[in-house]
Parts: C-alpha cells; sequence; structure tokens
C-alpha cells in the first residue's frame, strides 16, 4: 500500500505541475490577446477621428478658363487628427490630374481640424471641361503620424463647374 500512494502522490505532483506550466501558457496568452484587442480598439478609435470633407457650393466648382481650365477645390479637415498636406489623391472623372498646388487656410502649412486645403487641379485634358459640366471628384488623404500609424479618409462628391 505504501508503494501504491508514494506513486500515486508522484502522478498528483506531476499532474499539478503540468496543469501549473499549461495554466500560466494559456494566460500568457490570453495576456497577448487582450493587448492585440486593446490594440486594434485603439487603432479602430483613431481612425474614427479622421475626416475630410468637401467644403464650398458643390454646384459652383470654380474653373479657370484663363489657366487652361484649372479646377480649385476646397477640402476640410473635418476630423480630430493633423492632416498630410503631401500625402493625398485627387481624381476628376477618375483620372489623376498631371500638378496639384495647395494652399491651407488660416494656416498656410498645417492641415490641423477645421482648417481647410485648397487644391488647384491642372490637366491638359481640362480644356475640354464646359462650364455647367458635372464631375465626379474623388479625393483621398492620410493623417500625419498620431499614437504610432498614420490613418486614410476619403469622399467623394458629384460637382458643377462654373467658368471665371
Amino acid at each position: 500500500m505504501a508503494d501504491g500512494g508514494a506513486s500515486s502522490f508522484i502522478m498528483l505532483v506531476t499532474a499539478l505541475l503540468i496543469s501549473g506550466a499549461a495554466g500560466t501558457i494559456l494566460i500568457e496568452q490570453w495576456g497577448s490577446a487582450v493587448r492585440a484587442m486593446s490594440d486594434n480598439q485603439q487603432k479602430a478609435e483613431h481612425q474614427s477621428k479622421v475626416s475630410i470633407d468637401f467644403a464650398g457650393d458643390p454646384m459652383m466648382v470654380i474653373m479657370d478658363s484663363s489657366s487652361s481650365n484649372d479646377i480649385t477645390i476646397h477640402v476640410l479637415n473635418s476630423g480630430e487628427i493633423e492632416m498630410s498636406t503631401s500625402n493625398f489623391e485627387v481624381f476628376v472623372d477618375g483620372e489623376t490630374p498631371s500638378s496639384t498646388s495647395t494652399s491651407i487656410s488660416p494656416s498656410g502649412t498645417d492641415w490641423l481640424p477645421g482648417y481647410i486645403m485648397e487644391i488647384t487641379l491642372s490637366d491638359t485634358g481640362y480644356s475640354s471641361l464646359t462650364d455647367n459640366q458635372d464631375i465626379k471628384i474623388f479625393v483621398t488623404a492620410s493623417s500625419e503620424m498620431f499614437g504610432g500609424n498614420t490613418y486614410t479618409t476619403s469622399f467623394s462628391k458629384e460637382v458643377r463647374l462654373h467658368e471665371i
């Protein structure tokens, strides 16, 4: 009987050591999963703070006939995070313009929340555009680095050109 009790005790201790090690591993993995969910939640929260919108009257988008029909649009940083003034893309009827120039109001340099970026789009193809013509504009932009990441947002808008 003494032998049976000792071997049972050894088996019990072994089982407890193994289950303790397994429990430690499971707790560690659970902690990693919780950290990953927390990181994803934080990124989703930051993403929800990034937004841009068309600013101005969509039925009166300026087309300058004196300069090869350059198109000028205004884009509002309607989010809570500073947007990049160099990392953005504009499409007019699905095509990228050959050149863009920008200015920021009121700061002139930083596209902070509530600030407007004026974008002048130039392309030789714009010479065929006419007054009161409807075009589709798509704008996508990235934020400045925030919380270790950059975030993107976009909008599309059908607008009417107004020749000046």
